[in-house]
């Protein structure tokens, strides 16, 4: 067993005890803490179906450190995980993400972050990720030492949004940009996404994710998008696979009233709610 992970092991005791007594009786006493939160969504259709989720996030604190972990409306615990700091730079993350075991160190270097990622299992690897704020650009990389790598950029150029990713994998690449700008009030997003690999696609945070969900999308095609919104009403069109989709959608608080057709099939309404707690 390595020193590291002999240390992290040490790291992540400590936090299940409320102290530490040491030979001369003393103690040192930690700050000990439990908040949840938590998102609620449910969407009713016309058809007059109504589905619901709630994803709970409980989260356990100490002077040592965190423990995260993830619950879903049928009480299943998703991802469990222990934070916490070593040697005062190196950011330790031990136990489930994304529903793979593993270790996570990361340390910031002159402006970078720097991280080592070692997943539990058979077919073991190291990923290496970096990311970096420069002025207006933004750029960030996940696994960019293995065959298998993830790149990102955002910059503002003149008012104007502009993003991109790279992810390469052994089936093919995914090649996504997007930009955006606002004009008296109205806002315009575009997106075009050329498919290689559809298993691996995410929604994304950026402008990209007007395109939604693209793992159904013919590995060698492109998915295109644009939406313009103007206060609380969007209205977008995405073509996947050759088909498009309409959506007009009107936000009231915690309520999304939307308005869905794919050509070639019924349109749907829909009303959605979404808060967080």
């Amino acid at each position: 067993m390595n020193k590291l992970l002999k240390t992290a092991i040490v790291g992540t005791a400590l936090l299940t005890v409320p102290h530490i007594a040491f030979a001369d009786d003393t103690a040192t006493e930690t700050t000990n803490g439990v908040s949840v939160t938590g998102t609620y969504e449910g969407t009713l259709t016309d058809s007059g179906t109504y589905t619901q989720s709630v994803d709970l996030v409980v989260l356990g604190t100490s002077d040592d450190g965190t423990v995260t972990m993830n619950v879903d409306e049928t009480g299943t615990v998703g991802d469990v995980y222990v934070d916490t700091t070593l040697l005062g730079s190196l950011d330790l993350r031990l136990g489930k993400v994304d529903g793979v075991n593993g270790m996570k160190v990361s340390t910031t270097i002159a402006g970078f972050t720097v991280s080592a990622y070692q997943p539990s299992g058979s077919n073991q690897s190291l990923e290496i990720g970096a990311g970096a704020d420069v002025g207006p650009i933004s750029v960030t990389g996940t696994d960019i030492l293995d065959s298998a790598r993830l790149l990102t950029a955002n910059m503002d150029i003149a008012g104007i949004g502009v993003g991109g990713s790279y992810q390469k994998t052994t089936t093919g690449t995914n090649t996504i940009l997007d930009a955006g700008l606002e004009v008296q009030g109205i806002g315009i997003d575009v997106a075009n996404a050329s498919i290689g690999d559809a298993s691996v696609t995410k929604i994304g945070t950026s402008k990209h994710a007007l395109l939604g969900v693209m793992t159904t999308a013919t590995n060698g095609t492109s998915v295109q998008g644009v939406k313009a919104s103007l206060g609380d009403l969007s209205a977008k069109v995405v073509n996947l696979n050759s088909t498009n989709t309409y959506t007009v959608a009107l936000a009231r608080g915690i309520m999304t009233y939307s308005y869905a057709k794919t050509a070639g099939s019924d349109g749907t309404v829909s009303a959605g709610l979404k808060f967080t707690f």
